[in-house]
């Protein structure tokens, strides 16, 4: 393909918009044009899954967003499969909670959970959970004459209206249902007795499950309770099932201890990126950008798109060689003029991975992102670029340094705001770092008292299990502390040998 400036630069602007400004699927307006279906999906439509676990930037709120928002399995399920699935039609998904967005004010706040869950038993947490399932069920089909039929005859006066206008006042129904629970339960088996009559199939959905309360360890309660209110019901129902979005690093923890972990493995999928898909995604999201002259960029590559669909848009078909081939066309084969320095398709993949070698989406689309921008302001070394190619390697490289401060930066704002005070005391020091000098900087006491609650764990031996767990750091076999470059830089960490930014 013979290409002018402009056209390169076009090529370049829609790599450089193929992921949103905070990279976060759920602020995307295309999100189907921008959703790429992997095989694992399929698993969503077997009843039995109702754990989804993922690490931060693996695709759970997009999938929770196209499963809610978006006519449900029909663009997660591959066509080959939908006929093993006959109930796809018929399914329907409702939010059972979420802790942003319009949706969350029909639920309990983060301050009033906090306060409610002090000195809480597990039957009081049980009666929590079973008051927002009858809550989300009672306002989305009370207009239906046979689940208002129920309604009359086993929820109570009070009870049946407070859950119509709102879960969100937790004081004035939780007793009720901890009183009534029996009768509440048995509400929810002649709802569920109905949606099987009549061939529904109901999914309770829940997200966001992180920002339930303030409390680090207070978390584990309400996420033990609403695994252990699943692991009982969404066998007993056959019409109403759940399906839980969750972080891994909080399913993995210790402080969880969920007593049926082992025999949850069969109603689990945990989401994972390989090269391959990463790859899949970015051409994906090229290939819908609207600019014709990118489509022509990707389609002169054999066996790299399918036909279009009429709502996913334009798919990657599934062939490595091809996506191997659209990087050597992209940035050539090599990161440099010989292949000391790597392969172009794999260096990407190799440097954004954390500690356990697990990759995300974000990280990786915006490498090539920040990298493409990069490239627009040196329209000289564009121009002077041999073949199809559009990308200068040294570019690639800059833009890690910034994904990684990114990256941190994410963190930081939502999820791990504890991570900040370690960062301060961190910025500057050389990896490797022997572990025991290294564990002294998590010492709880360090912390400022209001971001002691926020710690996960008591010991600095709990918040090390934990930074291992998220992939933040890795210990060597002779005991020394490393952190791999999604964070390094990010943490303002040096290492010897380290990526320099393009000049």
């Amino acid at each position: 393909m013979s290409m002018d400036l402009q056209e390169k630069i076009e090529i370049l602007q829609q790599i450089g918009n193929c992921v949103s400004e905070n990279g976060a699927a759920e602020n995307e307006e295309n999100v189907l044009q921008n959703f790429l279906p992997l095989r694992d999906y399929n698993k969503l439509a077997e009843d039995r899954v109702f754990l989804i676990t993922g690490g931060r930037g693996t695709g759970k709120t997009e999938l929770f967003r196209i499963l809610t928002s978006c006519n449900g399995l029909n663009f997660i399920i591959n066509e080959c499969d939908k006929k093993r699935f006959q109930n796809i039609q018929n399914a329907e998904f409702i939010i059972g909670y979420i802790a942003s967005g319009d949706g969350a004010k029909q639920f309990p706040s983060q301050s009033i959970c906090s306060r409610w869950i002090e000195n809480k038993s597990s039957m009081d947490i049980n009666a929590f959970w079973t008051g927002l399932v009858c809550g989300v069920v009672v306002r989305k089909y009370h207009d239906v004459p046979e689940i208002m039929k129920l309604m009359n005859e086993y929820l109570e006066s009070e009870l049946k209206d407070i859950l119509l206008k709102s879960n969100s006042q937790l004081s004035k129904w939780w007793e009720l249902v901890l009183e009534k629970e029996e009768t509440c339960m048995t509400f929810l088996d002649e709802v569920d007795a109905y949606f099987q009559k009549c061939g529904k199939h109901i999914y309770i959905t829940y997200d966001e499950l992180d920002r339930i309360c303030s409390n680090y360890k207070d978390l584990f309660g309400f996420i033990k309770g609403l695994l252990n209110f699943w692991y009982e019901y969404n066998n007993r129902f056959t019409n109403i099932k759940a399906k839980i979005f969750l972080r891994s690093d909080l399913y993995n923890s210790k402080a969880l201890q969920f007593v049926d972990a082992s025999k949850l493995r069969a109603y689990h999928l945990e989401l994972k990126w390989d090269t391959i898909s990463l790859y899949r995604l970015l051409v994906k999201r090229i290939a819908n950008s609207g600019s014709e002259v990118a489509l022509r960029y990707l389609s002169e590559i054999p066996q790299l798109l399918k036909e279009k669909s009429d709502e996913l848009g334009c798919l990657p078909c599934d062939s490595e060689q091809a996506l191997h081939d659209f990087t050597d066309k992209l940035i050539g084969k090599y990161m440099g003029k010989t292949p000391k320095k790597g392969k172009s398709y794999s260096w990407v993949p190799n440097h954004i991975q954390d500690a356990n070698g697990e990759l995300t989406p974000r990280p990786f689309l915006k490498c090539f992102s920040f990298a493409s921008n990069e490239m627009i302001k040196h329209s000289d070394e564009l121009n002077d670029l041999k073949e199809d190619h559009l990308l200068v390697p040294t570019y690639l490289q800059g833009a890690l340094v910034t994904v990684s401060e990114d990256r941190v930066k994410e963190l930081t704002s939502e999820e791990y705001q504890w991570l900040t005070e370690l960062i301060d005391r961190l910025k500057g020091k050389t990896m490797l770092m022997e572990k025991d000098e290294f564990l002294e900087y998590l010492t709880p006491d360090l912390w400022s008292e209001e971001k002691k609650d926020e710690l996960p764990g008591r010991t600095k031996q709990e918040i090390y299990s934990v930074l291992l767990a998220l992939g933040i750091i890795m210990e060597t076999s002779d005991s020394r502390v490393n952190v791999p470059e999604i964070y390094l830089y990010g943490f303002g960490l040096k290492r010897k040998g380290g990526i320099r930014r393009p000049k």
